[in-house]
């Protein structure tokens, strides 16, 4: 974190967590090197105030800065359910298909935060598209999966954290992609074809 005050060569920055001096402040700064806060990946999950205050070189210990917060969110896990792990095409008159269920657990995400899915499927180890997926944002996201095709098909997702429309603040993530997560394991449907029509025919 920077602290946008004009600085002086060898000012120092104050950095406080919760009203408590963070390990190593007072941060010098000079022409040559900053005295930014680089928030260390121990911090714990959960809402966090940082606030900061100048010191000149010359002894002067300005004001407080109001707080600025920080949520860091929590660590999650991904994981795939199916209803039906196999069922007959369209030649058997089948229309139920099956629903792969991803299911986001994360303890503690803040209103203003949502989940974004991106599914796999394969067939044959090629990319399939057997159904399709909501949009959903929330803990829980749907492939409904209707194809009258035979095969076996092989269902992969992840999950990544997004803003929602109304929040307007920042998503920092060290991946670049919203501390995206894979599935705990991926989960298999076949589709089974109708037997041929059978000929009756007499006996010699």
């Amino acid at each position: 974190m920077q602290n946008e005050s004009a600085l002086n060569n060898n000012d120092k920055v104050h950095w406080y967590l919760e009203g408590v001096e963070v390990a190593g402040s007072p941060f010098t700064y000079t022409t040559s090197g900053t005295a930014d806060l680089i928030i260390p990946a121990s911090l714990a999950p959960g809402l966090h105030n940082y606030t900061s205050r100048i010191e000149s070189a010359a002894g002067c210990l300005g004001d407080l800065s109001d707080p600025y917060e920080i949520f860091k969110l929590p660590a999650k896990t991904l994981a795939l359910t199916v209803n039906n792990s196999t069922y007959c095409g369209a030649n058997s008159g089948s229309t139920s298909g099956s629903v792969i269920t991803a299911t986001t657990t994360a303890a503690g995400v803040p209103a203003g935060i949502e989940y974004a899915y991106t599914w796999t499927v394969t067939q044959g180890g090629n990319p399939a598209t057997p159904g399709s997926a909501d949009n959903s944002n929330s803990a829980t996201s749907l492939y409904t999966m209707n194809t009258t095709v035979a095969g076996t098909y092989i269902f992969n997702a992840t999950v990544k954290y997004v803003l929602s429309s109304g929040n307007t603040g920042t998503l920092v993530a060290a991946d670049t992609n919203g501390c995206e997560v894979n599935a705990a394991a991926t989960q298999t449907v076949i589709v089974t074809p109708k037997p041929t029509k059978p000929t009756i025919v007499l006996a010699p």
